[in-house]
């Protein structure tokens, strides 16, 4: 931007013209509140520095609060901090403003620099700059600089009042301190400070967080024996409800909600939620019916989190139609239905096995256009992988990127899982490599899978006496493409940082067995170079028999394995050597008899 008149910064009029600044103050005001209007405050700020370096900025013009509520609105800390350096005087009333920015945007080091404003400025703080202070530490999560602020407050002869304890002891609950949030709260009676309901439910909430369901309750009968009691509103209730549900006392949430009734508290769709979630630990859906029956009739409309829960809760009830049922409800009514309410009602489909209903809705939801997310999709391919489904899985799969939606690690585990459930090798290889492709870190679910078919393969091509075995080298080793296959995904999965399970290694050992065969055991005889007559010769094979039975290959997976800690480690030093094969895997076991 440039003075003298040219290229000058210039701000359409509703009328299609445009305004010079240096003829017309007025017009440039209305295009400000204009764009204020529909919150554009970065062109805001940049018309009235404009005007400020053109001498023509009146800030006592210009509403302030109004400005730095749309910053809130928009977590605006930077457009709020230019705005502020335009106002020449500023009060303490401006810099309570900015500070209310910086906790709207949950930003301590904005806030830290408020202060230090306010006293550069040579003002004092105030209760409510210091509390909002103590507010923005506490949404960031610094309990001890929340703590340091109140003492400098204290220190400084400003009077803490309840909002400022409540701040504190909200602060100590979002941390889940529990002990400190308490520590407040005796600072604040010993203060005679009254509490209010605020603070009780901050408390309570603390309580629930740790656990300390006894003490939750203790706080409500503090409620009700104030001078003047205390009722508990639907803050309380839901509070204490997950106070109940964290300690597994679901019994004694149920009798918290009927508060609710007790005190006729209409409520909002989170404590019904909140009623819901508590009570799908024990699936009873009737109470969950009953849930929805006193919102209907105290003319709450659910939102979508409460649709979520509730649908949520009938597929893991079993109750597939009924969450049919619900979400068409909920849109006969008006009610606003989107992606967070058909994707619960996917993992209800999925969860109850039923493959055509989640393939139903799947339809419908691309009749209405309405485009899934990934977990959404994940939970149609489970359901359709749990029903045998795997080629339509597959044509899902397909659709999922033609929907520009990226198949995560969770869509390929479910894929190799079913892949292997059906022993279907070849696509399991391909969708492992398509998961490399797609940027996605393969997991060991992933390999196990391809591991485990690999292992059923060799399994039986050994058991067929097929040629799986090699003298090339001197020494028997497997040769085959399963057993090459199998080591090729395990050391693969080891360069991944994947720690295979004591299962995964036993698999891969299976895959090193050496054949039971008659002519095999000479062969081995004949390759250790040993003349014997037949007795000894047969004594010879039985010995093979304890202890040669894998290629040599599995002495060093096993010595892998026990650096990681999945098999334990042997010590050949000591005599007898003792190893405790008991809990171990079958192929496992009998590795750890393999020789030096």
């Amino acid at each position: 931007m440039q003075d003298g008149g040219k290229n000058m910064l210039q701000f359409p009029y509703p009328n299609g013209k445009h305004a010079n600044y240096a003829h017309d103050v007025s017009e440039q005001l209305h295009s400000y509140n204009r764009l204020i209007r529909q919150g554009r405050i970065s062109e805001c700020i940049d018309l009235l520095e404009d005007m400020e370096r053109k001498g023509l900025l009146d800030m006592d013009k210009v509403y302030h609060a109004r400005f730095f509520n749309v910053c809130k609105s928009q977590k605006a800390i930077k457009e709020a901090f230019r705005f502020f350096k335009l106002v020449p005087n500023p009060t303490l009333s401006t810099f309570n403003m900015l500070m209310s920015v910086c906790a709207s945007s949950k930003d301590s080091e904005g806030a830290f620099q408020v202060l230090r404003l306010v006293q550069e400025a040579g003002l004092k703080a105030d209760c409510k700059l210091y509390t909002t202070l103590i507010t923005t530490c506490a949404k960031s999560g610094k309990v001890d600089a929340m703590f340091e602020v109140f003492h400098e407050m204290v220190n400084a002869g400003i009077e803490p009042n309840v909002h400022t304890y409540g701040a504190l002891i909200d602060g100590c609950a979002k941390a889940g301190q529990v002990a400190k949030a308490f520590g407040a709260y005796g600072i604040m009676r010993s203060k005679n400070v009254k509490p209010d309901r605020v603070v009780f439910n901050a408390l309570i909430t603390a309580c629930g967080q740790s656990g300390a369901v006894d003490r939750a309750f203790d706080v409500l009968a503090e409620m009700n024996a104030e001078v003047h009691p205390v009722d508990p509103d639907h803050i309380t209730i839901g509070a204490l409800m997950k106070a109940c549900a964290n300690a597994g006392q679901v019994d004694r949430a149920r009798e918290v909600y009927k508060m609710i009734h007790k005190y006729n508290i209409k409520g909002t769709p989170e404590v019904y939620t909140i009623a819901i979630n508590c009570c799908s630990q024990t699936g009873d859906w009737e109470f969950a019916c009953s849930v929805y029956d006193d919102m209907t009739k105290k003319g709450v409309i659910p939102d979508e989190v409460f649709l979520s829960a509730l649908i949520d809760f009938a597929g893991h009830a079993g109750k597939v139609e009924a969450a049919f049922e619900i979400l068409q409800e909920a849109k006969n009514q008006g009610i606003s239905v989107g992606i967070i309410s058909y994707s619960s009602l996917m993992g209800a489909c999925s969860n109850a096995k039923n493959w055509q209903k989640a393939l139903e809705l799947y339809e419908h939801m691309k009749s209405i256009k309405l485009k899934p997310t990934v977990s959404t999709m994940n939970a149609l391919i489970t359901a359709l992988c749990d029903g045998d489904q795997l080629p339509k899985t597959m044509e899902v799969l397909s659709d999922m990127k033609s929907l520009g939606l990226c198949p995560n690690t969770i869509t390929y585990s479910i894929l190799l899982v079913a892949c292997e459930r059906k022993d279907d090798v070849e696509v399991g290889l391909m969708l492992l490599s398509q998961a490399k492709e797609d940027g996605v870190i393969p997991n060991l679910v992933m390999f196990k899978c391809i591991i485990g078919m690999c292992s059923r393969r060799y399994e039986k091509a050994r058991t067929l006496n097929e040629h799986v075995l090699s003298f090339n080298s001197g020494r028997p080793q497997i040769e085959n493409k399963w057993t090459s296959l199998a080591l090729m995904v395990y050391r693969e999965a080891i360069v991944a940082g994947t720690i295979p399970t004591v299962e995964v290694v036993s698999k891969v050992l299976g895959c090193l067995q050496l054949p039971y065969n008659a002519d095999i055991r000479e062969r081995l005889v004949e390759n250790l170079g040993v003349s014997a007559d037949a007795l000894k010769r047969s004594n010879l094979c039985s010995l093979i028999d304890g202890f040669g039975e894998y290629d040599p290959r599995a002495f060093s997976l096993l010595e892998e394995a026990a650096s990681f800690g999945i098999v334990p480690c042997v010590s050949f030093k000591e005599i007898p050597v003792v190893v405790d094969a008991r809990k171990l895997e079958i192929h496992t076991a009998k590795g750890r008899n393999y020789p030096m």
